[in-house]
This record gives structure tokens, C-alpha cells and sequence, in this order.
């Protein structure tokens, strides 16, 4: 730690961790003491499925101009970058930072300029090994504030706590979808279109636009929303809705 006040933020980071347990919870802890932390915009975060290695990919922005479609193309098995991302830290096993601190670069100079064609700009990577040797957890932090030697030590001592806060929100998703709370009705069928269109990206200016109404009603169906789902924000409601499954992770799922 560079400084005391890195240390108390630390400090902070792994003591707020524990409360954390749904999405929305993890959502704002990311966005409040792990940003105090490393500043970033987004996180996308992928944990192992099986013998394979293959990692289930997800992401939390806090930007509007990262979209669904550019996860996507990220995170394509055949043609995405974060594949190759994920390869290159499994036989370096290091923080992967882009655009390198350092002149030399250690990984691919391709990656810089995806970065920035997918709104990602700029990337803080790093993973976790399993008791077993294998690929347990990899994170990458995109659109991060101040990139520099410091970063890949804060990488170093947040994943293991990320990795384990992470878990314990896919574990209370996984026992929600058990013992599913009804959600009939808890959102007019205008909020629903309101919701998915918030999901997509749209502003409040683009929302009115496509519905055909004016942006103070776009203004008051969103703040419905958000005291309805008990949420502060405009991604904390995308993210309970789609633990909730009122709506799907993607305008494309089936």
C-alpha cells in the first residue's frame, strides 16, 4: 500500500464485503468501496463451469455507453478478446494491465484498440487459482481511473476477496431461483418496457423518445422503478430485475 489512506480503503473494502449477498448489493459495493479503492466503470466477472475451464461471463457498468452488445463481442468464445485475455493469464498467472505501465508490452497490442472499440478504454485483469491448480475466477476492471504499478498490487490483494464476495452472490442467486419470490405484477407493463430499455443503455431523453412520451413521465416511470425494486439507482434496478427475473440478462436471450 502506497499510503494509510489506501490501507483504510482496503480496510473497508473486505469489512464492507461481508454484507454483501444479492446482485444489487454486489453491484454497489463495486461501486462504493472497491471504487474508492481501484476506480473503474466496469467490472466483468467469470467463474469456472466444469472441467473445461470455460468461464460464465457477466458484467456490471456503471456507463451507459457500454452496452449488451459489446459484452457480447467481448467475451465471444470463437472471436472475443477476454478469451485471449483469459489464455494470456493462465500462462502468466500476473495482473494483466492495458495500457501497460511500462514501455515494453506483454501482451497483445491489438488489445488497445478493442478496448476502446467496445467503450471499454482501458483494462486491470486478474484471476484466481483453485486449491487444485485450476482456473477458479478471472475479473477484468475496465475504464479505470489512474492505471498505473500501484494497480496490479491492489489486484493482487482485492481478488481473492472479490472472488469469494462474487461467489456468495452467485450462491444466493442460485438459492432465489429455488425459492423464487413472486414477482406477478410488481411492475406495470410500462415500467417492464421502461426497464428493458433501461437494460440497453437509453437515457430518460431516448426512453421518452422510443415510447412515445414525454421525459418528465420517462423521469417518473424510472423512479417508480427504482422504489419498487428498493434500489438507488438506474443499474441497481437492471440488475434486481434480472435476479428477480422479471427481465432477461439480454435483449437477445431466448
Amino acid at each position: 500500500m502506497e499510503n494509510s489512506e489506501d490501507r483504510d480503503r482496503l480496510i473497508e473494502v473486505l469489512k464492507s464485503a461481508t454484507k454483501v449477498v444479492s446482485p444489487s448489493q454486489f453491484f454497489a459495493w463495486t461501486q462504493g468501496p472497491l471504487q474508492a479503492l481501484l476506480p473503474h466503470e466496469i467490472i466483468i466477472c467469470g467463474t469456472s463451469e466444469g472441467h473445461d475451464q470455460n468461464l460464465h461471463m457477466r458484467f456490471f457498468s456503471a456507463t451507459r455507453y457500454f452496452k449488451t452488445e459489446h459484452f457480447e463481442a467481448a467475451c465471444n468464445r470463437q472471436t472475443g478478446f477476454i478469451p485471449r485475455v483469459v489464455q494470456h493469464w493462465k500462462s502468466t498467472r500476473e495482473p494483466c494491465l492495458v495500457p501497460p505501465p511500462w514501455k515494453e508490452t506483454p501482451c497483445d497490442p491489438e488489445w488497445g484498440d478493442l478496448l476502446h472499440r467496445l467503450e471499454l478504454r482501458n483494462m486491470a485483469a486478474h484471476g484466481q487459482l483453485s486449491p487444485q491448480g485450476n482456473l477458479n475466477a478471472w475479473f477484468g476492471f475496465f475504464r479505470v481511473r489512474d492505471l498505473g504499478h500501484h494497480t496490479g498490487v491492489l489486484l493482487e490483494l482485492i481478488i481473492p476477496c472479490v472472488t469469494a464476495t462474487y461467489a456468495r452472490m452467485l450462491n444466493f442467486e442460485a438459492s432465489a431461483i429455488n425459492h423464487p419470490t413472486s414477482v406477478v405484477n410488481i411492475l406495470s407493463r410500462r415500467e417492464m418496457q421502461v426497464i428493458e430499455l433501461i437494460r440497453d443503455g437509453y437515457t430518460n431523453q431516448e426512453i421518452a423518445a422510443r415510447l412515445g412520451i414525454s421525459v418528465m413521465t420517462a423521469k417518473n416511470h424510472v423512479q417508480s422503478i427504482r422504489t419498487k425494486l428498493k434500489v438507488k439507482t438506474r443499474g441497481q434496478a437492471v440488475i434486481e430485475s434480472i435476479h428477480m427475473g422479471i427481465i432477461r440478462s439480454s435483449r437477445d436471450s431466448q
